[in-house]
């Protein structure tokens, strides 16, 4: 009679254990969906310690101390060339005494002047006092020479100077009475080379004495040598004023070449505006080879 009351209090024991227990697990069960909720709304981590403090390396050792080569040698004391000797001391024949005490026209004293020094970088065209190169005195010149190609080349004018009041006439030519004449350079070799005058050559020159003041001389210079290998020669001259000749045998046939010069002051008068003066060879040899005329005028 006992063992259903047993049970009887069994079953009830049973189920009030689990009324009291199902509160809890209700609460726990409430528990854990606050926990899931409220993990959704954690703070974001904006706390976080930002890395500010890792050493920037500012104190490594700049290389300052590289030397700067500052101490080499500046080349300055290369002795500059100065001591070169310029040739300055070129002897210029201004003194050469030229003879016009005679009243003879036909009595030329023809004065042989030295010689202009070739390869010394002296330019003999370039006037050093007044306007002659040939040492003849005068403040007027008309100058020109013969160039050409070279040995049997046709001879051509070249004007150096005309510093003549009226230079409005100024004119040279080579000619000859033979028909057919062309001018020949010859003699390149044993000096520059010049208008070769043999036979019947003759030059013209065309000039003006116009403007002049008072006429105290003239000379005609050539510069060249006899054409001839065994004798010398010489040169003549002439104007419609007058004429002249250098004495035979004037003109030596060596080399280098000279100016040989000659008073022809009788066959110039100032105020002329048509002068026509002729050159020709003369004895012995009758042949010159002539590079350069000058006419000099010792006039005001």
């Amino acid at each position: 009679m006992r063992r259903p009351t047993l049970l009887l209090w069994l079953s009830v024991s049973v189920g009030c254990a689990e009324q009291t227990l199902q509160p809890d697990v209700d609460a726990a069960a409430r528990d854990v969906i606050t926990a899931r909720d409220v993990v959704t709304d954690a703070p974001a981590v904006t706390d976080a310690p930002v890395v500010t403090d890792v050493p920037v390396v500012t104190d490594a050792p700049v290389v300052t101390d590289v030397p700067v080569v500052t101490d080499v040698p500046v080349v300055t004391d290369v002795p500059a060339v100065m001591d070169v000797p310029v040739v300055t001391d070129v002897p210029v024949v201004m003194d050469v005494p030229i003879d016009r005490a005679t009243t003879r026209p036909d009595v030329v004293d023809v004065v042989v002047a030295q010689d202009v020094p070739r390869d010394t970088g002296v330019r003999v065209d370039v006037p050093v006092a007044g306007s002659c190169v040939s040492g003849a005195p005068g403040r007027y010149a008309a100058r020109f020479r013969w160039t050409g190609s070279g040995s049997g080349s046709r001879a051509s004018v070249s004007y150096e100077v005309n510093n003549l009041p009226d230079r409005t006439r100024w004119r040279a030519t080579a000619n000859s009475r033979s028909i057919g004449y062309t001018p020949v350079f010859g003699d390149p070799f044993l000096g520059e080379g010049g208008l070769e005058m043999s036979g019947t050559v003759f030059m013209d020159v065309e000039l003006s004495t116009a403007g002049m003041g008072s006429l105290r001389g003239v000379t005609l210079a050539i510069y060249g040598r006899s054409y001839n290998t065994t004798a010398s020669g010489s040169f003549s001259w002439m104007t419609f004023d007058g004429s002249g000749a250098a004495p035979s045998g004037s003109v030596a046939n060596s080399a280098p070449y000279r100016w040989y010069r000659a008073d022809a002051s009788a066959a110039f008068r100032t105020g002329n505006a048509g002068v026509l003066l002729r050159i020709s060879p003369g004895p012995p040899s009758g042949s010159l080879v002539v590079n350069r005329v000058e006419v000099c005028f010792d006039a005001d």
